[in-house]
């Protein structure tokens, strides 16, 4: 089930909201965790009723995994253990994820002919999967003792953060489950858990989603479109990956306010970073501090000198490349913006130096080019897209008007170039150039005349523009 659909706003998410509140003076919180899992579930499996039993193994197993690396007594036996459910876990991942990925590449490395499957990608699995990883990490390091198995469950399944995200380490989420007050309705986090899902929703259908077509239609053509078509489609994706997956993070953070659950944050403003290191500190946080917890400090992070850092940091940014899918392009993507990280870390204090408008807008260019790699079906697509940016045989602005056109409806030429580049300068103004994000917005937010009015305004528009849904884009991975 996806957030921004008329079945999730107006039917699922009312009825849970109800019962789940309904029940809090007659029935226990047990009981109410159990239906929350129970609901979570029917979301998750609403399009595939098979990943539902995909979910209940992985918690079953890992929650084993749990009570005996938090019970055995003998420290090789833990150990053992725990190693067996972070293999289970990358195992899981693995299969459904880069199976296909690495027979194909041993397929054409050694001309062999190993068949590969028919493998449907549990949605939301990268997520869930390095979410267990990190608890199990949480559990071997004692850091925070084995819930019940049903606050466990919860915290896995729990379906404002299942499919994307943000990704909530145990220590965030499970002393809240066991907190008694927050079982109850509450107006005040159920107002500012709706104000923030809106606007998520209003960035996700009604941006986002009028940019997808230009970016689709711009990278169906890549060897036909020219320099103009090539920028203005590559600033447009820019601006839809971010307003898709933030816009999720949004709604998921409202949503779970809404039932008095505080998830972390996971987007801030991060096209106004100064630097690539900046900007993954502002960019999909949870998933930073995840790989910080899994890949960086294992290895050993900083502690043991210049050399050693940038090889971790490599590495890191490496497994994030492939951790967002089973492509090159995902690969090289990671190994990009690894090479920059490790370069602002040498060279860090003459950059230092460098005026912060230059520095923003470099690290914006090198985003928005690396975000090419990110869309592209290919490495050689890829290539070529950049070329037309950087090295272009002509520098054309014609044909702009052509990435908007549905064949449906055809406006004059001066009209669909002032329509994607008014939008492109409007978004790109207001990410640059507007005090408040919707996170600060949220965490300032008063309940008033005015900000319902503006909500109900931003909402009804939302409303209007569901006809056009389409998955987020964050589901693919």
């Amino acid at each position: 089930m996806i957030f921004s659909t008329y079945t999730f706003i107006f039917i699922f998410l009312p009825i849970v909201l109800i019962i789940y509140f309904g029940i809090s003076k007659v029935a226990s919180k047990k009981i109410q965790h159990i239906f929350l899992i129970l609901a979570s579930l029917v979301f998750y499996g609403y399009s595939n009723p098979w990943y539902v039993l995909l979910i209940l193994v992985s918690i079953i197993l890992n929650y084993f995994v749990a009570i005996k690396i938090e019970t055995e007594k003998n420290k090789y036996t833990r150990k053992f253990v725990f190693i067996l459910g972070v293999i289970f876990n990358v195992g899981l991942l693995g299969y459904f994820k880069y199976y296909n990925f690495f027979i194909d590449n041993l397929n054409e490395i050694f001309s062999t002919s190993y068949n590969l499957k028919h493998i449907i990608l549990p949605v939301g699995i990268s997520f869930f999967t390095f979410q267990q990883i990190a608890t199990l990490i949480s559990f071997w390091k004692r850091d925070i003792k084995v819930p019940s198995f049903i606050d466990y469950s919860l915290f896995i399944s729990f379906f404002p953060q299942l499919v994307a995200g943000p990704i909530v380490f145990a220590q965030d989420i499970i002393p809240q489950y066991c907190d008694d007050k927050r079982r109850f309705f509450n107006l005040n986090n159920f107002s500012k858990g709706i104000f923030i899902f809106i606007i998520g929703l209003f960035k996700k259908i009604v941006i986002a989603d009028s940019l997808s077509h230009v970016v689709s239609q711009g990278f169906l053509q890549t060897e036909y479109i020219n320099f103009g078509q090539a920028w203005v489609s590559s600033i447009s994706y820019t601006l839809q990956i971010f307003f898709d997956f933030s816009g999720y993070s949004d709604m998921a953070i409202g949503l779970a306010k809404m039932f008095n659950f505080d998830l972390p944050i996971n987007f801030y403003s991060p096209y106004k970073s100064k630097s690539i290191t900046e900007f993954w500190k502002r960019w999909h946080i949870t998933l930073g501090r995840s790989l910080a917890v899994l890949i960086y400090f294992p290895l050993g992070g900083n502690r043991k000198g210049l050399p050693r850092t940038c090889l971790n940091l490599f590495i890191v940014f490496l497994v994030s490349g492939i951790w967002h899918g089973a492509s090159w392009t995902f690969i090289f993507w990671g190994i990009m913006h690894g090479f920059v990280c490790i370069f602002e870390k040498l060279f860090a204090k003459y950059l230092d130096k460098i005026s912060g408008f230059i520095r923003v807008f470099f690290t914006f260019m090198f985003v928005n080019a690396a975000w090419v790699l990110f869309r592209a079906k290919t490495i050689d697509q890829a290539i070529i897209f950049l070329k037309k940016m950087f090295l272009p045989e002509t520098i054309s602005f014609t044909r702009i008007p052509y990435l908007t056109r549905d064949g449906i409806l055809n406006y004059p030429d001066w009209m669909e170039v002032s329509y994607i580049i008014g939008m492109i300068a409007i978004l790109l103004s207001i990410l640059f150039f507007y005090p408040k994000n919707s996170i600060d917005l949220y965490n300032n937010f008063s309940p008033n005349k005015k900000t319902g009015f503006i909500i109900a305004i931003i909402f009804c528009i939302s409303i209007i523009h569901l006809s056009k849904v389409s998955p987020f884009i964050y589901f693919n991975f």
